[in-house]
């Protein structure tokens, strides 16, 4: 039995809570948040869990085995740090730190004291977007021309970071998964309309090898909440919209072809190819549920975890590049 706390009962956290609480081989012992209301509302729904507003009762706790944090970006390092110095696994929620230097401490760390470092990258624990990746992998759609995602909505209200920090790394850490590589340049730039310093929204463009490009458009002045990438390839389209029920992912055959002329060498012509459309069958599993079985068993069993400390790292490197590219007016950053 793995005993688990919760640092961190706002928006995500107690959704968190809930999938532990579910699972047969860990316990929710301890939670923790600054707001005794929040508290109050954990409490009248888990009356077992310990409730408390100084997150290091939990890390003194010798019975806690992992806790998971789930504050402001601004604290994931400093209290991610401390837990992992007393002892404890970690789970971090996106974006695993604020700067690329934290966390390769934290992943320095974790792997100095043995534990395990987990990013909340909940995505790669989709049953669409691992649908993607099969496709991928198995060659069905070509060679990956480009990938587009779009993550708009209206809001949050109030937030600490801009758009590329709070929306972005869903998008960054699935494209990452999808090509299985880093990029070597992005660039991005942005605007702040509502809030002066705090962008609203942005476009980030994400330069791999061999030609392959991801983009991506996050914004909280959108009227209508999209969540949409599509996987532009030689043989196939996939569309991946998170905001439908139903038929989350469809693979559509239409495309280009491309066909040297038999009278001119240097010529091509081309046809276009209208095709079907199909929609794979999906596990109906909730990917937060999927990602928290996943953590208990990494720590059970001593394994590295799909979206470890490394994974939080690469994306984290690619949202400090596109921040400081916007910052300085869309001029392109290397990734080392």
């Amino acid at each position: 039995m793995v005993n688990i706390g919760v640092i961190g009962c706002g928006y995500w956290g107690p959704n968190l809570i809930r999938n532990f609480n579910e699972l047969s081989d860990c316990c929710v012992r301890m939670a923790a948040d600054l707001k005794p209301g929040r508290l109050k509302y954990i409490g009248s729904r888990y009356p077992h869990i310990q409730l408390t507003q100084n997150y290091r009762d939990l890390l003194d706790d010798p019975e806690l085995d992992a806790v998971c944090v789930v504050t402001a970006v601004s604290s994931h390092y400093a209290i991610a740090k401390e837990a992992i110095l007393a002892g404890k696994d970690v789970f971090v929620e996106k974006p695993m730190t604020y700067s690329v230097r934290e966390a390769e401490e934290l992943v320095e760390l974790a792997q100095k004291h043995n534990k395990t470092l987990m990013a909340g990258h909940i995505f790669e624990y989709s049953p669409a977007v691992n649908k993607m990746k099969e496709l991928i992998t198995e060659n069905e759609i070509g060679d990956i021309f480009y990938i587009d995602s779009s993550r708009v909505n209206l809001g949050p209200p109030a937030s600490e970071v801009n758009a590329i920090w709070d929306l972005a790394p869903h998008d960054v850490s699935i494209i990452l998964y999808l090509l299985g590589k880093e990029p070597v340049e992005v660039s991005a730039i942005g605007q702040s309309y509502v809030r002066p310093g705090l962008e609203e929204m942005a476009y980030i463009t994400l330069k791999f090898p061999d030609h392959v490009l991801g983009h991506i458009h996050v914004s909280w002045l959108a009227p209508c909440k999209l969540r949409r990438t599509q996987v532009m390839a030689s043989k196939k389209v996939i569309l991946f919209d998170d905001t439908q029920s139903v038929e989350k992912v469809k693979v559509y055959s239409e495309g280009i072809d491309t066909r040297k002329t038999a009278n001119n060498f240097g010529e091509f012509q081309l046809t276009y190819r209208a095709g079907d459309i199909f929609s794979p069958n999906l596990e109906n599993l909730e990917p937060l549920r999927i990602e928290c079985e996943h953590f208990v068993h990494c720590i059970t069993n001593g394994q590295k975890p799909r979206t470890d400390g490394k994974d939080g790292l690469r994306v984290v490197k690619v949202l400090e590049a596109a921040n400081l590219s916007m910052k300085n007016g869309g001029r392109p950053v290397e990734i080392r």
